[in-house]
């Protein structure tokens, strides 16, 4: 079965059970505090060598929960990964975890790219704006990209919005080529 579908398959469990218990934002702040520990290098490796017991495994989960609050129920449900041997899906199921919670609220995701991080102020301009266009509640991320060298690469709702100086330089390049510029 692919990652993805594994991925969403537990999502839609978990979101399930929080919208239940009305608390499903919550557990996507609390799965976000849990991916931040699963970026340790020595972390990954651990829950991704089969030379590592579920016992072990569950060990070292109790111990990197203690660094970070969490529910039961999320609490729980990690215990269950490590279980079922769906622990290194942990990232897709977030991913996807996020996507439905997004969708049940009415909310969309806006990924930004920018070559240097937008103030405060500018990423309220560009919510508005995205808001306006959509129709809905937008949630901005942005990423960093020094190669974009200026402007804006918008991924929402399945479409992207390139306003970067690099693709512009780009089509520029490809106008002089053609003798059209």
């Amino acid at each position: 079965m692919r990652g993805s579908t594994i991925g969403e398959r537990y999502a839609k469990a978990l979101l399930g059970i929080g919208i239940d218990r009305e608390n499903y934002e919550q557990i996507g702040r609390e799965l976000d505090r849990v991916a931040s520990l699963f970026t340790l290098d020595d972390v990954k490796q651990l829950f991704r060598n089969p030379k590592f017991d579920a016992n072990t495994r569950k060990a070292v989960l109790s111990d990197l929960l203690g660094e970070v609050t969490v529910s039961p129920v999320t609490r729980n449900f990690l215990f269950l990964l490590v279980d079922r041997n769906r622990i290194g899906n942990l990232p897709e199921i977030i991913e996807s975890y996020h996507n439905l919670a997004d969708n049940h609220g009415g909310r969309l995701r806006a990924r930004v790219r920018v070559a240097a991080k937008l103030s405060d102020a500018d990423v309220e301009r560009l919510r508005a704006v995205l808001q306006g266009a959509t129709g809905r509640q937008v949630i901005v991320e942005q990423e960093e990209d020094s190669s974009i060298v200026a402007g804006v690469v918008t991924h929402i709702d399945g479409r992207l919005y390139d306003g970067s100086i690099r693709s512009q330089l780009e089509l520029l390049r490809a106008r002089l080529k053609q003798g059209r510029a």
